[in-house]
């Protein structure tokens, strides 16, 4: 009778799992961030051009970071006022508050295909 005998190097698991969740979330906000920009209300690039990938409290998170980014996003100013009814739409027809939300409803699908591709990818081989 054969015996097989199987050893798991748990550590090098465990460092292979963790670089794969890092790349697939890198990975993840690249892709959402350029999936963004074709909602994102057009001022001479300024907003478009602010977008970046942050690493906050250990996690991956696409920020837009100019003085009027939560106003346009938000469509109003935080106490309700000055609403934005409409964006100009000649730049980009796509134009929209709420841009992440708009796109996530159009890509959604496919962020989730790209995380799980690079995910699955690991990280470190051996």
């Amino acid at each position: 009778m054969a015996r097989v005998t199987v050893k798991l190097d748990r550590a090098h698991l465990m460092a292979r799992m963790r670089n794969g969740k890092e790349k697939a979330g890198a990975a993840l906000c690249m892709q959402i961030l350029d999936d963004c920009r074709s909602f994102i209300p057009h001022d001479q690039g300024a907003l478009e051009d602010s977008g970046r990938i942050e690493k906050i409290n250990g996690e991956f998170s696409v920020t837009w970071n100019t003085v009027y980014a939560a106003y346009q996003y938000y469509g109003c100013w935080p106490d309700g006022s000055h609403q934005i009814t409409k964006h100009d739409t000649s730049i980009n027809a796509n134009a929209t508050t709420r841009w992440a939300e708009a796109a996530k409803k159009r890509y959604g699908k496919d962020w989730e295909k790209v995380f799980a591709a690079e995910h699955n990818k690991g990280g470190a081989t051996r």
